[in-house]
This record gives structure tokens, C-alpha cells and sequence, in this order.
């Protein structure tokens, strides 16, 4: 994974697994988030992100501490 896609993915194990309230992004019980949500209230934040960014951590951390679901329209962290 290159450098930037290594700075999202800390940003989004924060994001998802500490303080989605930080950008205003909603969980829900189970811990899901809609993709277009978090790039919408990140991208609010002042964060520059893409939900092809987003797919490009998910399918490229070797960790797999994201997953998404079936659809493909939520994430989480693992």
C-alpha cells in the first residue's frame, strides 16, 4: 500500500473505530457506516477522500481490518 492510502487507512481506523462523532458520521449497531456518509462527512471535515480511496484500502490492507458489506455501500472496522 503507498503512503497515501497507508494515511487514510490510519485515518479511517480512527474514524470508524474511535470518533465517527468527530466528522458527525452515524454507526450504526453494528458498527456499519454508509461509504458515501464517511466520504460526505469527511470530505465536510476538511479531509480529502474518495470512495474509490476507500475501496483501494479496503482491497489493499493486508491486515483486512476493514470489511464491507455485501453491496458494497457500508464499512467497518474489524
Amino acid at each position: 500500500m503507498n503512503r497515501r492510502l497507508t494515511r487514510i487507512s490510519k485515518y479511517l481506523t480512527f474514524i470508524l473505530r474511535h470518533q465517527p462523532e468527530s466528522i458527525g458520521l452515524q454507526l450504526d449497531a453494528d458498527r456499519w457506516a454508509r461509504v458515501d456518509e464517511l466520504v460526505r462527512s469527511a470530505n465536510a471535515s476538511g479531509k480529502s477522500l474518495t470512495e474509490a480511496q476507500v475501496r483501494d484500502v479496503v482491497a489493499q490492507n493486508e491486515l483486512q481490518i476493514f470489511a464491507l458489506s455485501e453491496d458494497g455501500s457500508r464499512i467497518r472496522a474489524q
